[in-house]
């Protein structure tokens, strides 16, 4: 088509204003910068370079096209595919010759407005904008509703501002949580911070549909304290608490060989060396490690992280810089959360409140910046809560039942009893608020889950999660910390209304199931060939709606979104009454048949 650039452009958004108005709005309003390079190739094709990156072949950018849409046919057809979402349009060469062979519905999502207005006004693109959806963010209209592959325009890819490629991330992992069923195992330590969070992200995947199997290792607490039985010497001991996880590792890769996970979720402290991370891997699983603590102060991720293909993290910045130069993983941030169903708002009795209340309160372990700071609460109705208050002397009087361990259920409620929570973060080398501190902590999110007020001490990385001053109290110092406490136990008011917003905040964006969706999501987006792939089983309801009579109202009795397997149809006919019926008798005879099975198969 021989026309002058300006008569092109009109065309192309006369059809885009038909179809997306707002972007045609948006495509008409912005410019064109000079980093945005037009050209023709030999044979007379626009060219077009974005950053001195070239978005097509420079000789050829026709039959680049097509080769680029060969392969990603092959994708949609080994994933069963009937959407494909296209990141990155370049001037459209790659996705025309898609159109020409995927019948499927094509969305194109490119989020530079000025990639957009060149692509407009150097070819005829009013057959292509007819077939295809043309977005450029992620709007509701590109969340993948059915079996969806998202593809990448690799030249968009290599833009250094990585827009695209973190707008790739996320739409892959949002079709990950919309129907891709994963077998994950999750791993917990032996004992620790993030022994609950194992249990969290447990029942986060769960809820939002996969198959997850956790290897809870707190029992083998005791068999690891018992080693000091031997009274051996310091570096002895050292060998045998090594030899003793040594083992439980090798127990995880065993459990790696029978349950054939597709990702292995690792927390912080697993029991998981090189030797054993290198023989999960050889089972082909995915191997992730959530490391919920400070890398500054823990440092054995120096000796595992190398065997971990992604790890994620609550720091980051210093944090990946420094994993970097010991592993090739992938590295994300992930910041901890809360669980709704175990950190809520409560309402307590009279009793309760008299027992667990308190106008100031601080619930955690006893580290030597607390036992600073929290002297200059003692004047005020103050109690502690919590282990490791041995020898704090002048705390004496505030610290509750003799510094036991405080279960997650009573700190809810003592959250929930007490007017101003203090949220100070540990710190062994730092007297009162560490200048430096980046991570924020879980009881940050549990607070907030809980519709408890709270004040933390200032984190690099609070910002991001809250906002300091409307939905969390901030504070610089222990002086400002004080200052807070009296002026919100002052102002009701104003000190409810900072909880209501906090509490929404926490439970729009901050629950593990948000974290679980991005971790997956995220796991999907480097390695979705494989995932996306692989056959999974249908739902309980996808199964129900297919079946009709006892049949149907037996596969009813699970949740509709988890995964229909013969483990949880029989585990479900154990825990009914009365007589079983024939389809119970059916699927009991199944499972039987089946451990017989595999019991002569690992003989």
């Amino acid at each position: 088509m021989d026309v002058a650039p300006d008569s092109l452009r009109a065309a192309n958004l006369g059809v885009l204003s038909r179809r997306a108005p707002r972007l045609a709005a948006e495509i008409a309003a912005s410019a064109t910068p000079a980093t945005h390079l037009l050209s023709h190739a030999p044979g007379g094709e626009a060219l077009l370079a974005v950053d001195g990156i070239a978005m097509h072949h420079p000789r050829d950018p026709s039959g680049d096209g097509v080769r680029w849409a060969r392969g990603a046919i092959e994708k949609l057809e080994a994933s069963g595919a009937s959407r494909a979402i296209v990141v990155g349009l370049g001037l459209g060469y790659h996705v025309e010759a898609l159109a020409d062979r995927f019948p499927g519905e094509i969305v194109v999502v490119e989020p530079d407005l000025a990639v957009w207005r060149a692509a407009v006004a150097a070819r005829d693109l009013r057959p292509l904008l007819e077939r295809v959806v043309a977005r450029s963010d992620e709007t509701d209209a590109v969340v993948p509703p059915a079996k969806t592959r998202v593809l990448q325009h690799a030249p968009s890819a290599l833009r250094p501002d990585g827009a695209h490629r973190a707008l790739f991330e996320t739409l892959v992992g949002r079709s990950a949580t919309n129907g891709l069923r994963l077998r994950v195992l999750v791993v917990s330590p032996i004992a620790g911070g993030s022994l609950p969070i194992a249990r969290y992200a447990t029942h986060a995947l769960t809820a939002l549909g996969h198959e997850v199997r956790l290897l809870d290792l707190s029992g083998f607490q005791q068999g690891l304290n018992g080693l000091a039985a031997f009274g051996a010497r310091r570096r002895r001991q050292a060998e045998l608490e090594s030899g003793f996880c040594s083992v439980l590792g090798m127990g995880v890769a065993a459990a790696c060989e029978s349950f054939a996970p597709d990702v292995v979720l690792a927390l912080a402290q697993a029991p998981l060396d090189a030797h054993a991370l290198a023989a999960i891997g050889r089972t082909g699983a995915i191997r992730a490690l959530w490391f919920v603590e400070d890398f500054r102060r823990f440092t054995y991720w120096r000796e595992v992280a190398s065997q971990y293909d992604h790890v994620f993290t609550i720091q980051t910045d210093d944090c990946f810089a420094a994993l970097r130069t010991a592993s090739d993983a992938r590295l994300a941030y992930l910041p901890c959360a809360f669980d709704p169903e175990e950190h809520r708002p409560v309402d307590l009795g009279y009793a309760e409140r008299e027992a667990l209340g308190s106008d100031v309160s601080f619930v955690g372990a006893g580290y030597r910046n607390r036992r600073q700071a929290f002297r200059r609460f003692l004047d005020l109705d103050f109690r502690v809560w919590g282990s490791e208050w041995n020898g704090a002397v002048d705390l004496e009087r505030v610290i509750q039942r003799d510094s036991a361990r405080i279960s997650t259920e009573e700190s809810v409620r003592i959250f929930n009893a007490t007017r101003v929570n203090l949220n100070l973060h540990s710190s062994t080398y730092h007297d009162g608020v560490d200048p430096q501190g980046d991570f924020v902590n879980p009881r940050t999110f549990e607070l907030a889950g809980c519709g408890a007020f709270q004040i933390v001490d200032r984190r690099q990385l609070l910002p991001d999660l809250f906002v300091p001053g409307h939905e969390i109290a901030v504070a610089d110092s222990v002086t400002e910390m004080r200052e807070l406490t009296q002026h919100y136990l002052a102002h009701n008011d104003e000190r409810l209304a900072m909880t209501s917003l906090g509490h929404a905040r926490a439970l729009a964006q901050h629950t593990y199931q948000h974290r679980m969706q991005d971790l997956i999501g995220a796991i999907v987006a480097q390695d979705q060939d494989r995932l996306l792939a692989r056959s999974r089983p249908p739902t309980f309801g996808e199964a129900a709606a297919r079946e009709s009579g006892a049949l149907r109202a037996l596969l009813e009795r699970h949740p509709a979104n988890a995964p229909l397997t013969l483990d949880a149809v029989v585990r479900g006919i154990g825990e009914g009454q009365g007589d079983v019926s024939e389809e119970e008798a059916i699927f009991l005879f199944l499972h039987q048949f089946q451990e017989l099975y595999l019991t002569e198969a690992r003989a």
